[in-house]
């Protein structure tokens, strides 16, 4: 042991402090199961008692988060060396499966996971990416999510939406894009969705495209859909139905040549294990904010290498579960990474940072080298971003 490693060994966690942001958008959208009306998410924040600070994100609502964050697992952290990330994490895993029984909140777990690695990264002067293994890469291509539904009256006003969206996307330099499918939000049913699927890949030729239902369609329905997807060269077809249908998800996989996807709404590896066990999915997308944090999303992708399943996790969050998202993709074998980069609306997300994430001109983002997630959040913008709860 060095003399540096021993002086942050005695380093411990002095508080861990929650900050619920939001901002209202001018303009909702909508997908599969409703509509968004704003942006928000519960930061976690980690100061240790040398005044090194770390950040996370839990996914979802605030309220239920910041309970859980600030009466369960703060008791459970602070006086704790923030090195032991793996110890830490079985501990709040356990308590939580404990004390809900039912119900775990893992969004809140996950949230204190990614505050704690990017707090130990920079107590040892390392980004996570390198504590996680090593990265085969410094850059990840990344895909544009967006094209969401917007309160018009017919078909053909939500597709000129869509196309006009998807060519500013291609303009920014994005290479790949998901289309949102589900269109009974609307009160149109799937014959629609196979409209605006055909319209979009007419209007971008064979630029990659995905789609993605929210989980919108009865197995029969998603079967339909899913053959058009086909047809049209569709690079996958995203939570078709309710993810608490596995058996369903195994019978689509299984009929549809299509890539079927699923994940951002199952968390732990234990349940990634059944769903690969099953069959059920062609390409795993947990996401680092509410499958478990950084520590659970590494072995979830390493039991999809495991077992020749792709993963692409989901990111759908500020620039915090950006860069958590591109440390643990840089160390994924293969070359079929991706990183999702919304496009939707999101101020939050735009100036959270110092410096915003952005593509290259090869429509990949960088990723972050220096200590811990490796960003810098802009501290007067999260005040901004600041409310009540």
């Amino acid at each position: 042991m060095t003399d540096t490693d021993a002086e942050t060994s005695l380093v411990k966690i002095a508080r861990v402090e929650t900050i619920p942001i939001r901002q209202e958008l001018d303009h909702p959208f909508g997908n599969g199961q409703g509509w968004t009306t704003s942006r928000q998410y519960l930061i976690v924040r980690i100061v240790a008692d040398d005044g090194t600070t770390g950040y996370g994100e839990c996914w979802g609502p605030i309220a239920g988060n910041d309970g859980v964050v600030e009466r369960v697992l703060a008791p459970m952290l602070v006086g704790q060396d923030p090195l032991d990330t793996g110890r830490l994490w079985e501990q709040m895993q356990f308590k939580l499966r404990w004390a809900y029984h039912s119900f775990s909140p893992y969004s809140a777990l996950s949230g204190v996971d990614i505050a704690l690695w990017d707090l130990k990264g920079k107590l040892l002067g390392r980004p996570i990416s390198q504590l996680l293994g090593g990265s085969f890469r410094s850059v990840v291509p990344a895909y544009a999510t967006g094209h969401y539904f917007r309160k018009v009256e017919r078909l053909e006003e939500q597709i000129d939406v869509v196309l006009k969206e998807a060519r500013g996307n291609l303009d920014k330099g994005f290479t790949q894009l998901k289309l949102k499918i589900g269109l009974g939000l609307l009160g149109w049913g799937p014959e629609a969705d196979i409209t605006l699927m055909r319209a979009l890949r007419e209007d971008i030729g064979d630029v990659p495209l995905m789609v993605d239902a929210n989980c919108a369609y009865t197995v029969p329905a998603a079967l339909k859909v899913g053959r058009a997807a086909e047809e049209l060269g569709i690079g996958w077809f995203e939570e078709p139905i309710p993810p608490t249908d596995l058996d369903g998800y195994a019978e689509l996989t299984a009929k549809l040549d299509v890539p079927v996807a699923g994940g951002e709404s199952w968390a732990l590896v234990s349940q990634f294990y059944d769903v690969f066990r099953r069959r059920a999915v062609t390409l795993a997308q947990p996401d680092v904010c509410s499958a478990g944090g950084i520590t659970e999303v590494k072995r979830i992708a390493d039991l999809a290498h495991a077992v020749n399943v792709r993963c692409i996790p989901h990111v759908w969050g500020t620039p915090i579960a950006i860069a958590a998202s591109l440390h643990v993709l840089s160390t994924l074998p293969g070359d079929d990474v991706l990183l999702e980069f919304d496009q939707s609306d999101n101020p939050i997300r735009e100036h959270l940072l110092t410096e915003p994430f952005r593509l290259d001109e090869q429509g990949r983002v960088g990723v972050p080298d220096a200590p811990g997630l490796g960003i810098e959040i802009d501290e007067q913008q999260l005040e901004r971003f600041r409310v009540g709860g």
